[in-house]
């Protein structure tokens, strides 16, 4: 597909969306493998949920230090919604030949993860990029091959941490995807956690729409967890179950 698109209400803040005026947090992740530290800097706010580390961010930080034999240790690699971009930076530590962590061009969000990248010492193969879905790729395409020697063009494992609340936008993730997806051998991981309950159907619609023309991916269930509820101000006793569930797959 060729066509790029031109968001017009992408990401579009609520009527009732009021810029948050608090600071950036800090979080920290400790790997399971050497006990280590990697710090995160978190935006004060965001629409985008940048300002949060979800549970399906750290539970895919968990696998990847599980399985980064496979899915890691020299693969391209490509985030896509990376917000504080734990899991790039960690892929980075983990020997990815290299990454590139992108998320929507807000400046704050992506100065962010520039600094994330510095903090933790993985600029040599790590670097962010602002990236609107189903726009043209050439950007991420030219980073890639520059810093691979020109060796890669496509990614061998994309992330999708915690993204696909977005239901509208599902068309142009999945077109980035298949764009930039290495053929035949490439892997997308994908984690979430409903967002709101009442669209948890619409959240599993992805897994029915990748299939289809012209993204033909194939989705494997991994697993479900429970975790604790995401959104704390979230009273609602009867939705605290799906709240707390984090699921898992991979497309491929």
């Amino acid at each position: 597909m060729s066509e790029t698109f031109i968001p017009t209400t992408l990401f579009q803040e609520p009527e009732t969306y009021t810029p948050d005026p608090r600071p950036g947090t800090l979080a920290t992740y400790t790997t399971i493998k050497t006990n280590e530290n990697i710090q995160i800097n978190l935006v004060g706010s965001s629409p985008l949920y940048g300002h949060i580390l979800t549970h399906a961010c750290l539970y895919l930080a968990k696998y990847l230090e599980n399985n980064a034999d496979t899915v890691v240790r020299g693969k391209s690699i490509l985030e896509v919604g990376a917000g504080g971009a734990l899991p790039s930076i960690l892929a980075a530590r983990l020997g990815a030949q290299y990454v590139v962590s992108t998320d929507y061009p807000d400046p704050d969000l992506i100065v962010n993860i520039r600094k994330n990248i510095t903090e933790n010492n993985v600029q040599d193969n790590c670097s962010a990029l602002g990236y609107i879905w189903g726009n043209d790729t050439t950007e991420i395409v030219d980073m890639l091959k520059t810093n691979t020697d020109g060796s890669k063009s496509t990614f061998d494992t994309i992330i999708l941490s915690d993204v696909i609340f977005n239901h509208s936008e599902h068309l142009k993730l999945l077109q980035t995807c298949r764009d930039l997806l290495t053929p035949n051998k490439g892997k997308i991981l994908v984690t979430f956690s409903p967002h709101r309950p009442k669209l948890y159907h619409a959240d599993l619609q992805f897994f029915e729409t990748c299939q289809q023309d012209p993204f033909n991916f194939t989705p494997h269930f991994v697993e479900m967890q429970h975790w604790s509820p995401l959104f704390k101000d979230d009273t609602d006793e009867s939705t605290v179950e799906l709240r707390s569930r984090v699921y898992f797959y991979i497309l491929d």
